[in-house]
């Protein structure tokens, strides 16, 4: 009988010990608040038919600018949906890259992973002059681009930014789509000068390096 009580009076001891143990393994355990995704190809919001070139479009914000391109089958990091069903987190294959992805673009889940992307960061890239520049409207006066003169003999790439830092990251072509056609619709310039986001009537939205487009005559610098 003592014995018994013995045992018990140090288990009594002992269990206090076993959940403040407990609860630092939980404190320090990363918070899973991310859900890797699959990407599929998304639908157009504009035209309901899935969009040119595949995948989904990697945007500033909502209905916002081209910043790349996360092809189907690459992942993304949804950490945060609007009703709409934009998502915003992290495209994690090849670009690492904050950003929208668009509704309907979240294909077979894959795993559960920590944040990354900030609500910092998402504030800093809804203004159009965090990612660019030399835009061919005023801020919110269009959601689409200014027809202007391509060179076919040069090559559309779905990816040229890698990371979210549009200042430093550029360069990065990636992703060939094909010749662009004569005409292309003009959108704006990347910050190192490099390259125009515009969208092609076939292989859709893209960049070409800033010698094979003609630029429109009128460009706008203010925020938004």
């Amino acid at each position: 009988m003592l014995h018994h009580l013995g045992i018990a009076r140090t288990l009594r001891r002992l269990a206090p010990l076993a959940v403040a143990a407990a609860l630092t393994a939980v404190a320090s355990s990363p918070a899973l608040a991310g859900n890797v995704w699959q990407i599929q190809t998304a639908n157009s919001p504009s035209t309901g038919a899935p969009i040119a070139g595949g995948g989904s479009w990697i945007v500033n914000k909502p209905s916002g600018y081209y910043l790349g391109r996360s092809l189907s089958g690459w992942e993304f990091d949804n950490e945060q949906t609007t009703s709409a069903n934009w998502h915003y987190g992290r495209a994690i294959t090849r670009l690492n890259m904050c950003g929208w992805a668009m509704p309907g673009s979240m294909g077979v889940f894959v795993r559960s992973v920590s944040d990354s992307c900030s609500d910092t960061t998402k504030s800093t890239l809804s203004h159009r002059l965090t990612i660019g520049r030399d835009f061919n409207a005023p801020a919110h006066a269009t959601g689409d681009g200014t027809a202007s003169p391509a060179n076919t003999g040069c090559t559309l790439y779905y990816n040229y930014f890698h990371g979210t830092d549009f200042t430093s990251n550029g360069g990065n072509w990636a992703d060939s789509a094909g010749a662009p056609s004569g005409t292309v619709m003009y959108r704006f310039t990347t910050r190192d000068g490099q390259a125009a986001v515009i969208r092609d009537p076939n292989l859709g939205w893209g960049f070409l390096p800033i010698a094979c487009v003609t630029r429109p005559s009128a460009l706008y610098n203010d925020n938004d």
